[in-house]
């Protein structure tokens, strides 16, 4: 009876001390309390492998939705040439995106994570640079649903934005995920983006005598052959040498 009365007449602000925890275990996969007072500062404690996994997962997925669609719009449509064409390269594009992708900065994505000086804030900074990749993914698969639909038509402004505009965002994605885990970016990656920007103008036909070029189905084949210079590019840099190891800046 006597606790009860103490209890009763004890200040809110000892209320809430008493309640809270002294300390919060340390053990992987939990919030550990850096410090007590009026704002926590929390540390997360990520098993960097298990976040890297998911987010391989979840970039595959969008992948798996641009062949879906690709697919869907090709079988819709009566085969002919070119919109053979047009699948081919909306298949090539996604084999190139996971290329691009996994070589290297997506393979060791669990490494870095590891050895960042803040876990959290570079797992945080992945998950938004998987949102801007997996943007331009959708986007692409977009605007090969176009093509495969309108080959040889005429080539529309929003058109020529999706077909080369989807891989541009990609590739600024790509590119800050170099930055996160090699504390770098490739100059290949802005010399791609330049050309995928410069071809948007080119390839939007302004007469009758560019009209018969610069279709839908030329946009859609300019794409991967950029992506693969960005590929090649790649290996290149990697030929020969020990694989690069991680190192965030974070």
């Amino acid at each position: 009876m006597a606790d009860r009365r103490a209890a009763a007449h004890r200040p809110p602000g000892d209320a809430l001390d008493a309640r809270a925890p002294a300390r919060v275990s340390g053990e992987p996969g939990r919030l550990a309390r850096a410090r007590a007072g009026p704002v926590d500062r929390l540390r997360w404690d990520i098993h960097g492998e298990h976040l890297a996994e998911r987010y391989q997962q979840i970039f595959l997925v969008a992948l798996g939705e641009t062949i879906l669609i690709a697919g869907l719009a090709y079988s819709r449509t009566p085969t002919g040439a070119t919109r053979t064409a047009a699948f081919a390269a909306a298949l090539l594009t996604s084999v190139l995106f996971w290329r691009i992708y996994v070589q290297r900065a997506g393979q060791i994505l669990g490494e870095a994570v590891t050895r960042a000086a803040h876990p959290a804030t570079l797992g945080r900074s992945a998950a938004d640079t998987h949102l801007i990749m997996i943007i331009g993914v959708v986007a692409t698969a977009i605007g090969y649903e176009l093509v495969s639909e309108h080959p040889t038509g005429h080539n529309q402004v929003g058109w020529v934005a999706t077909i080369l505009g989807g891989p541009a965002v990609f590739l600024l994605g790509r590119a800050r995920f170099e930055y996160e885990v090699f504390g770098r970016v490739s100059p290949s990656r802005w010399v791609a983006v330049l050309v995928l920007v410069l071809l948007m103008p080119v390839l939007k036909p302004v007469g009758s005598l560019t009209a018969a070029v610069a279709t839908p189905l030329a946009a859609a084949i300019a794409a991967p052959l950029v992506l693969l210079a960005v590929a090649i590019a790649d290996a290149r840099r990697a030929w020969g040498h020990p694989p690069e190891e991680a190192a965030p800046p974070f």
